[in-house]
């Protein structure tokens, strides 16, 4: 059998479904949303919250020179976890289903796009699934919770050791290059009539990446999208969205020996399928310093051609995340999977970059439903300007970036915004600095004045879709408030 029709078959399969585990008092879901930093209870949003387990058999593969797939081993049993939201009544769910690939950064589960987009999808009545997405998250929730995460099992048909590792590290004896069928069959399952979604009418489904775990969506879309292009079936997902970590993607499969895990900067296989991707401020510092990774010199080109749908977005002043999301699993939960645990504190806020990226990916989502559902493509965006051989960012009189997608904060600006922070060792928070008093009536004469140019951008930017009439409300807010920040 050639392995088109391989891979179609192990991406089409349908996975058998565990759950929802059972919650108690003495066992609930890792990433929960009653156990984040700022508790919240989902049924006061009319949404429930459910974990499932998905067994299937899946392959590990190897690259090619041509840098295409080869199949290594077939038929590899698994057990992985998923974790669910969903509106309590049916009526209310949107038919969208949004798919996020949990960050193992950490060496622990994080739900990056939950984090950016909590409230809208439950203002809308959307669906969340996040999948596990590496071994060593699956040691974690072992560590977290053994009795209720035993079976999961990555092992590639071995015995699997105790972890030993932490952050990045890959572990002997299983099979990171799993994944790629386990998140295909999650697509086919979602498409499918079964009990994660009952009387749900799922309609599209869409998946998501963020910096590590958008290297892992590059790499699903550069090996394994070309080779689903002629299914009669329906392709697992309608639509990509990479949040930060456009340029990225790792091995097809685990190193043995173990090596560090290693992620590379190159072009992504064009896809039939609607592609939007963002590269925040942060981003060229980030991936520079630690990936060798020069992503001003290699610009991604936009398309809207039958077999290449891609925008991609510099969003202008952005950090690369926002660690103080108050969704974000609490430092009681983190110590429980005996992994690597941020410094941050939740308190500690002090002059960390706050432009809210996640209105601008909130809004670029919604462009990305409109492109899938109706064909209209979004508008193209200038990148950042840079120095002429690439080197750096080019930079305003208030040290504000020149380029990409803008924001209010920037071109009406009372402050100067920096994506990287040099004092911050991973470079992922960014900085602010707010003008002096004298110097903002310079600029506008008064607080008053800039209230209004603020407003103006604001609602412009509502009007073009690139920001909700919620989030604008929201920014509106943030700049009234800003008037006890000014130096």
């Amino acid at each position: 059998m050639e392995i088109r029709n391989i891979i179609q078959d192990a991406i089409c399969s349908i996975p058998d479904i565990e759950g929802p585990i059972p919650v108690t008092e003495a066992s609930h879901p890792f990433c929960a949303m009653q156990y984040s930093r700022a508790p919240m209870n989902s049924a006061d949003y009319n949404y429930e919250e459910a974990e499932f387990f998905l067994s299937g058999k899946a392959n590990s593969y190897g690259a090619d020179s041509n840098d295409f797939p080869y199949i290594k081993k077939t038929g590899i049993p698994y057990k992985n976890r998923i974790l669910i939201r969903r509106p309590r009544d049916a009526s209310a769910f949107s038919g969208r289903v949004y798919v996020d690939i949990l960050n193992a950064t950490q060496g622990y589960d994080i739900e990056d796009l939950w984090h950016r987009n909590y409230y809208w999808c439950m203002e809308n009545g959307h669906g969340y699934v996040g999948i596990t997405s590496k071994p060593v998250c699956v040691m974690s929730l072992k560590n977290y919770d053994y009795e209720r995460y035993q079976s999961l099992d990555w092992s590639n048909g071995e015995k699997t050791p105790l972890p030993t590792v932490l952050r990045y590290a890959s572990i002997s004896g299983t099979e990171e290059g799993l994944f790629w069928d386990m998140l295909g069959q999650l697509g086919s399952l979602l498409r499918s009539k079964n009990s994660i979604f009952p009387e749900y009418p799922v309609e599209y489904i869409y998946l998501t990446g963020q910096s590590q775990s958008g290297a892992y969506l590059n790499t699903y879309i550069h090996y394994f999208d070309s080779f689903l292009t002629d299914l009669r079936r329906n392709k697992p997902f309608d639509g990509y969205m990479n949040i930060v970590g456009a340029q990225l993607r790792r091995k097809i499969c685990q190193d043995d020996p173990i090596e560090p895990l290693r992620f590379y900067s190159g072009v992504i296989r064009p896809t039939a399928t609607p592609f939007i991707s963002i590269t925040s401020e942060g981003d060229v510092l980030l991936f520079k310093k630690y990936f060798q990774a020069d992503i001003l010199k290699n610009p991604i080109v936009n398309n809207d051609m039958a077999g290449n749908k891609r925008r991609h977005y510099d969003i202008a002043g952005t950090p690369h995340t926002d660690i103080r999301c108050p969704q974000l699993s609490s430092l009681e939960e983190l110590k429980k999977t005996q992994r690597f645990i941020s410094t941050y504190s939740y308190q500690e806020i002090g002059d960390l970059n706050d432009i809210p990226t996640e209105f601008y990916i909130v809004g670029l989502l919604e462009k990305l439903h409109l492109w899938a559902a109706q064909g209209i493509a979004p508008q193209e965006v200038e990148p950042f300007k840079c120095s002429q051989d690439g080197s750096k960012l080019l930079r305003d009189e208030y040290g504000n970036v020149l380029g990409g997608l803008r924001s209010p904060f920037l071109d009406v600006p009372i402050a100067s915004y920096m994506g990287s922070n040099p004092a911050d060792p991973e470079g992922i928070s960014g900085k602010i600095t707010y003008f002096s008093w004298e110097k903002m009536e310079q600029l506008y004469s008064s607080f008053d004045t800039y209230l209004e140019k603020f407003t103006g951008y604001t609602q412009k930017q509502i009007a073009d879709g690139w920001i909700t009439e919620k989030d604008g409300t929201k920014m509106l807010q943030w700049a009234r408030d800003a008037r006890h920040k000014l130096i």
